[in-house]
C-alpha cells in the first residue's frame, strides 16, 4: 500500500500536489540557507518521513527529488544533508534510484526502507548542530502527535527547526460521520485518536458539524485542524499556520498543511511561498468554470489581476492600522496584521506595492529601509 500522497500518482502530479511542490521548491532553499547562515559548519538536514518514488513516471520531480535539487543549488554556500523514509518497498526501491544520481553528484543521502517513527532519533543524531526541517506527508493517517512534539521539545530552540506536515481532511470527515452514527468499529474513529493524541477531536468535530448546520463534515474537519495545530505547539516556543488544499478552489480540502516555526522570519518566507505556489496550483486547475460563465472573468490571468488590485487595497488598509500607533515597526514581527486573512494567498510583490503607493502619498516612512521586503521598519510619517 502506497504511504506518501505521491505514491500512487505515477502518470503526473494532482493539482494538490502541484501546490505542496511549489512551496517546497520556494521554500526549502531559502529555509536552509537563511537558518544555517550562523553556523558552522553551514549545514540544514531535510527530512521527508513519507518519501514515495521520488520522481513521477513523466520525469517530474516529486517531493524528495525537489529536496536533493534544493541540496544541489545550494551546495556551494550551504550543506544540505537528506534524510528519507519510505515504507513501501517498491516504492523505496524507486527512492533509492533517484537519490543515487543525487549521491554521485556529492550530495549526502541517507534513505530508509520502514517506518517513519522509527527513524526520528536517527534523524535528530544526523541533525546535531545543524538547522533541521521536517517535512511529514502521509496518505491516509500520520504520525501520532506524541512522535511529533517529541522531536521539537528534544531539539530545543537552536538551531532551528521547522515542521511542515499534512493533515488528513478526509480521515477527519470520514471518522466523523463513523462517530456520529456510532459505528466505532470501522476504524476511522482510533484511527483519528492515534493521529491527534487522543479522543479530545471528537467533541471539537461535533460540536463544529452541529453549528454549521449537520449538512456536512468541511468545517468539522477545519475546526480539528487547527486545534490539533494548537494543541501541537502547546508547551513549546512554536507558532502555527494551518493552510487547507483543495483539488478545486470551491471543493473541501483534501488536507491542511501545517507549518511550525519558533521564528517571523519563518511565517514570512512561509506565506510568500505559500502565496507562489497557490499562483502555480491555480494555473493549473485553468479557470474556474463557474466565474467564466458569470462572465467575471475569462482567464486565470485575469483572476490573478483582480486578485491582486484587491489584496493591494486590503494590505493598505492593514499597513495604516499597523502604524497608527506612530511606533516602528519591522513587519516581519507582524507578519498577520500586515496580510490579514490574505497570509498565504497574497504575495510578496503585492505587500511591496501597497507599502510603495503610502510611501509616495507620505503615509508612511521608513524608519529603516531593508534590501529584502521583510527587512523593512516603517512607521508613520511625521513630516
Amino acid at each position: 500500500m502506497a504511504t506518501g500522497t505521491e505514491a500512487g500518482l505515477l502518470e503526473s502530479p494532482k493539482p494538490q500536489s502541484v501546490y505542496k511542490h511549489g512551496i517546497l521548491e520556494q521554500y526549502v532553499i531559502r529555509f536552509a540557507t537563511m537558518t544555517a547562515s550562523k553556523l558552522s559548519p553551514k549545514r540544514a538536514v531535510l527530512f521527508d518521513g513519507f518519501a514515495g518514488r521520488g520522481r513521477f513516471d513523466t520525469g517530474e520531480a516529486g517531493s524528495a527529488e525537489r529536496m536533493m535539487i534544493a541540496a544541489q543549488k545550494a551546495k556551494n554556500s550551504t550543506k544540505i544533508d537528506l534524510f528519507l523514509v519510505e515504507r513501501n518497498r517498491e516504492d523505496f526501491v524507486s527512492l533509492d534510484k533517484v537519490a543515487d544520481e543525487y549521491r554521485n553528484r556529492g550530495i549526502h543521502v541517507d534513505s530508509r526502507n520502514g517506518d517513519c517513527g522509527q527513524h526520528l532519533d536517527e534523524v535528530r543524531r544526523l541533525a546535531v548542530g545543524a538547522s533541521l526541517f521536517v517535512f511529514l506527508d502521509p496518505c491516509g493517517a500520520g504520525l501520532p502527535m506524541d512522535s511529533i512534539k517529541n522531536v521539537l521539545h528534544k531539539r530545543g530552540s537552536w538551531p532551528r527547526t521547522e515542521v511542515l506536515l499534512n493533515f488528513n481532511a478526509d480521515l477527519i470527515r470520514r471518522a466523523g460521520g463513523q462517530l456520529k452514527k456510532g459505528q466505532l468499529d470501522l476504524g476511522g474513529v482510533a484511527k483519528a485518536d492515534s493521529v491527534c493524541g487522543g479522543e479530545w477531536w471528537r467533541d471539537v468535530a461535533l460540536q463544529a458539524h452541529t453549528a454549521s448546520g449537520g449538512t456536512s463534515w468541511e468545517a468539522a474537519a477545519d475546526a480539528v485542524a487547527h486545534e490539533y495545530a494548537r494543541r501541537l505547539a502547546a508547551g513549546t516556543n512554536y507558532g502555527s499556520v494551518v493552510a487547507p488544499v483543495r483539488r478545486q478552489v470551491h471543493h473541501q480540502p483534501v488536507y491542511y498543511l501545517i507549518f511550525l516555526t519558533q521564528a517571523p522570519h519563518g511565517f514570512w518566507v512561509f506565506g510568500a511561498a505559500a502565496a507562489k505556489a497557490r499562483e502555480e496550483w491555480i494555473d493549473c486547475l485553468g479557470p474556474d468554470p463557474d466565474e467564466r460563465e458569470g462572465m467575471l472573468w475569462d482567464t486565470v490571468a485575469d483572476q490573478f489581476e483582480r486578485e491582486h488590485d484587491s489584496a493591494i487595497s486590503h494590505i493598505t488598509d492593514n499597513l495604516r492600522s499597523l502604524v497608527s500607533d506612530g511606533r516602528p515597526k519591522a513587519v516581519v514581527e507582524h507578519v498577520q496584521e500586515v496580510y490579514g486573512d490574505l497570509y498565504g494567498e497574497a504575495k510578496e510583490t503585492t505587500f511591496s506595492a501597497a507599502l510603495r503607493a503610502l510611501v509616495k502619498s507620505g503615509e508612511i516612512e521608513f524608519a529603516t529601509k531593508g534590501a529584502k521586503p521583510h527587512q523593512h521598519v516603517i512607521r508613520k510619517a511625521t513630516g
